[in-house]
């Protein structure tokens, strides 16, 4: 096993008893010999995949989606080894016919056994709590990840007399606060001139006083960052109906996602839904069929992409809104949406999807079709006004086909 310090390779009889390197004397972490599912080396290797090599911010949970990945990928390293072991095999039997009765049941429990726990989450959150603590006390904790600073329970300091004659043109808006935290610490609202709350409150400090300034800015864009759980999908349609936010202000409102039809590339990483979820409310038919089985957490995609895929949400939006008349991008990916009853029903109009589409099987036929749909829904949608605030959703910026340059599925960023 590598040492992370010295980067010796200290052997198991040389380093069992003590949990040291042999050679600079510092413990390991971890022990790969004695169910640990990681070495040291390879726990920092995801925290240097979540942080950019020490470039960007990430929160603990970014890591726990690193992690869970790359054991998916050892898990697929085992089936194909064991698979071609076969197949050498096969080739000797009439060398050695013996070993054929030998290795075949081996063979086909080692796969059963990988297969299977493929399938099942393997490395529950419990275990990893438990190796990010130990990390911690060995190797300390990592510059780059958020920590975040208290709340204080006295009030807010009141606002400056002329706070009401300044706004903000644009708001990231999140489902947590945790995602907030990841864009603060990563300065996005700073390199943007944009604020950034939580629908629930964060940062209580400056909440209260923030909204009220973009509620007086009817030029205003929001950006809508969440989960794919109820809540989060719903969330955009809230915004937008909610008088406490935008109702009635005419504002711009696009939904970055994460929504079912971004999920297919982390079909691995889905979460179990514990309860039937209705449509309605800002989710589809089809959207509520999938998160009645499913959820995902938008940690699942790495801090940098995060905020670079928000970023071209926010670029794209601009170069839409500087078009003389049109409500859709010449790519035919982004909709706009009107809202209340009417634009419910056009919402999920809008992001339904062929059953293929979320269930991780899209083509690009189906992309393709899924892609018009949104766009023709967009276009000849009734209920909306200048008065109201209609929303819209963004395809492309966290899309289910993944670029090549992404890294695919597993390494998503």
């Amino acid at each position: 096993m590598i040492c992370i310090r010295c980067q010796s390779d200290a052997t198991y009889p040389e380093r069992k008893d003590s949990r040291k390197c042999p050679k600079c004397g510092e413990r390991f972490a971890f022990e790969p010999r004695e169910n640990d599912a990681f070495s040291d080396k390879a726990f920092q290797n995801a925290i240097d995949a979540v942080s950019s090599s020490g470039q960007v911010k990430w929160g603990v949970e970014h890591l726990y989606y690193e992690l869970c990945r790359k054991k998916k990928a050892t898990n697929v390293l085992a089936i194909f080894m064991v698979i071609l072991s076969t197949i050498v095999t096969l080739g000797l039997i009439a060398i050695k016919p013996l070993l054929l009765l030998v290795h075949i049941p081996v063979s086909l429990g080692l796969l059963w056994l990988t297969t299977r726990r493929t399938i099942r989450s393997e490395f529950p959150r419990g275990d990893f709590e438990r190796m990010w603590d130990r990390w911690g006390v060995v190797h300390g904790k990592p510059k780059s990840v958020i920590a975040r600073r208290p709340q204080e329970d006295k009030p807010a300091r009141a606002p400056e007399p002329d706070i009401g004659d300044y706004s903000f043109d644009r708001v990231v808006i999140c489902d947590r606060a945790r995602t907030v935290d990841l864009l603060l610490a990563n300065n996005f609202h700073f390199e943007n001139n944009c604020a950034v709350l939580s629908v629930g409150g964060y940062p209580q400090q400056a909440f209260e006083t923030v909204r009220r300034m973009l509620r007086r800015n009817p030029r205003l864009e929001v950006f809508v960052l969440h989960d794919i759980t109820p809540e989060g999908c719903r969330l955009v349609h809230r915004l937008a109906n909610d008088p406490e936010w935008f109702r009635g202000m005419g504002v711009r409102i696009v939904d970055v996602g994460l929504r079912p039809i971004h999920a297919p590339p982390f079909k691995k990483l889905f979460q179990a839904s514990t309860r039937e979820i209705p449509s309605g409310g800002g989710i589809s038919h089809e959207e509520a069929r999938w998160l009645s089985r499913h959820q995902l957490e938008l940690a699942v995609i790495r801090p940098e992409q995060i905020v670079k895929r928000l970023f071209r949400a926010m670029s794209q939006s601009q170069q839409v809104a500087r078009a003389p008349s049109a409500t859709l991008e010449s790519r035919g990916t982004r909709s706009r949406l009107p809202a209340g009853a009417a634009g419910a029903a056009a919402a999920g109009a809008a992001v339904l999807a062929p059953s293929a589409a979320l269930t991780g099987e899209l083509t690009p036929e189906e992309m393709a079709r899924q892609k018009k749909q949104a766009a023709e829904q967009g276009s000849s949608g009734d209920g909306g006004s200048s008065s109201s605030s209609g929303w819209e959703l963004d395809i492309d910026s966290f899309s289910a086909d993944a670029d090549a340059s992404d890294g695919g599925a597993d390494s998503f960023g």
